[in-house]
């Protein structure tokens, strides 16, 4: 394995690219730019072979010998959000577009290890797959399904990848066995009531009404239905009725999330939600219309893959890098898509140095520590070099 001081100067490289890709991003799949630019950085690294597959997601393909076939994936699409980092030389150009989410980071990681692999195929034998997927925060199904549909990752051995994060130290990996990322579910619902003036409320049919009693319904799942031992979150996020003080409309709309670790669970909040709109609604002499879009499956890291990714970060970072997680994230994450094919393990790298590194993700001020990506690509490269499963 090398160390960091082998791979040192990487660093304005990965800087560079994550930087670009910062004030030029794009959401969903659409992000036609990012993948042209990723697929000439590519080809400028001597990388022949590269697979473009579903909208704008691509595999680049790095030949060299027989030997194990590993999947790295990096994400590169951003939210849609106004980014509020003014200081920055590279904010986004692009109104309303942020990479709030570290996704460039994550490509830039990527691109920086490809780097090293290419240039350094005496320190290696097999092949690496390295996937730039569109659409990891959907919509859905989400860009990691056409990939994993494409047949093109079938004889890989593993899969890795990174996400940053600011609850962890600058430079800190940490991860977990088994759960680790939530399932991510849509609940979307249309309450019909009947409209009327809103100084006689006794004509009609109030929907917000409705709306009121099913959200506070709702929550009654999570604490009075369901075992308070088994992890989950039922979220309303979107209230919509009405358009002005004195008129009770026809109908008002919800929308929300549902995370969970259970197939169970899933399929019980799923059933106790329509229990809740039918109790309502029938109350009230209205009706509803109930959709359920399952989504992300839960991230379920393998367990053999953790223990090796451990194993890699204290040869490659030291004794005092490494936290293996307790309790899971219910963040969502379409990575599951590439472990149930075959196996493999999420990590997070932590990018929190000071006040300005410190925000969420999601956030319109969120902002990383640059210095922390090398630690990104070095772990990439030297889980390529230590395989020994293939």
């Amino acid at each position: 394995m090398v160390k960091k001081q082998d791979v040192l100067y990487l660093e304005p490289y990965i800087i560079e690219k994550r930087r670009y890709l910062h004030q030029h991003p794009e959401t969903g799949f659409e992000v036609k730019e990012t993948h042209d630019y990723i697929a000439k950085e590519l080809t400028d690294l001597g990388i022949e072979t590269i697979l473009h597959v579903g909208k704008n997601s691509l595999i680049g393909l790095i030949h060299n010998g027989k030997g194990p076939i590993i999947g790295l994936r990096a994400d590169m699409d951003a939210l849609p959000l106004e980014e509020q980092n003014d200081e920055l030389s590279y904010k986004s150009i692009h109104k309303g577009i942020m990479h709030a989410c570290g996704h460039d980071s994550h490509s830039a990681m990527l691109l920086g290890a490809a780097s090293y692999l290419q240039t350094h195929k005496d320190l290696w034998k097999g092949t690496v797959k390295l996937i730039f997927q569109e659409a990891e925060e959907g919509p859905n199904p989400g860009g990691a399904y056409e990939i994993v549909r494409s047949n093109l990752l079938n004889d890989v051995d593993s899969f890795y990848a990174f996400h940053v994060s600011s609850e962890f130290e600058s430079g800190k990996i940490a991860t977990k066995k088994n759960a680790t990322f939530a399932s991510a579910d849509t609940i979307k619902m249309t309450l019909h009531g009947k409209g009327c003036h809103a100084a006689y409320p006794h004509l009609g049919i109030d929907p917000i009404i409705m709306q009121a009693e099913v959200i506070l319904g709702l929550q009654l799942i999570r604490s009075r239905i369901l075992n308070p031992l088994e992890p989950s979150v039922i979220t309303i996020a979107k209230v919509v009725s009405g358009t002005t003080h004195n008129i009770i409309p026809d109908i008002a709309y919800l929308e929300g999330t549902v995370r969970t670790f259970s197939v169970v669970v899933r399929e019980k909040i799923k059933l106790e939600i329509e229990k809740v709109l039918k109790s309502v609604t029938e109350k009230y002499g209205g009706t509803y219309d109930y959709s359920y879009i399952y989504e992300y499956d839960p991230v379920i890291n393998t367990p053999s893959e953790v223990d090796y990714i451990e194993k890699v970060v204290h040869q490659t970072l030291g004794n005092n890098v490494f936290t293996l997680l307790d309790r899971p994230s219910m963040g969502a994450e379409d990575f599951s898509r590439y472990i149930q094919l075959k196996q493999g393990c999420m990590m997070w790298l932590g990018t929190r140095k000071d006040e300005s590194t410190s925000f969420g993700l999601h956030h319109p001020k969120f902002n990383l520590d640059e210095k922390a990506l090398l630690n990104g690509s070095l772990l990439f490269i030297n889980l390529v070099l230590a395989y020994e499963k293939g």
